[in-house]
């Protein structure tokens, strides 16, 4: 029996953290489509929404360059 290393721990983190990272862009996707089509003309709620949307995908970039 072999014991995994930490090298297989981490890569599976990594993944976890990737996948996480898809899963909430996604949902951050559909939430600002949702907010910009109801929204009056002139509230920038959606603004939030859109900057952690923008955030999370700086993240993916990241994670995925390494």
């Amino acid at each position: 029996m072999v014991a995994a290393g930490p090298t297989c721990s981490l890569s599976r983190h990594w993944l976890s953290l990737v996948e996480s990272l898809r899963g909430r862009r996604n949902q951050l996707l559909l939430r600002l489509a949702d907010q910009v089509d109801r929204l009056p003309q002139g509230n920038e709620s959606w603004l939030h929404t859109e900057r952690e949307l923008m955030a999370a995908e700086r993240a993916l970039q990241r994670l995925q360059a390494v």
